[in-house]
């Protein structure tokens, strides 16, 4: 039979008991859950507007070869 958990008992109770006191601030997860949003949001319109950008230049590079490509 071999061992899954090495670690003794007593060390994994600590741990568990340890998780169990660190507090969670709701206010505080909501208000990192926002900033995370609101990043999100603003990288999306910068990739929008280098794909904009990128389909300009890429127009004006056949125009200037005299091309349709």
């Amino acid at each position: 039979m071999k061992i899954l958990n090495e670690k003794p008992l007593s060390i994994i109770k600590q741990e568990k008991e340890n998780q169990e006191n660190i507090p969670i601030s709701l206010d505080a997860i909501g208000l990192e859950l926002v900033q995370e949003k609101l990043d999100h949001a603003q990288t999306k319109e910068m990739v929008a507007a280098l794909g904009q950008e990128l389909v300009k230049t890429k127009l004006e590079v056949a125009n200037l070869k005299g091309g349709n490509s």
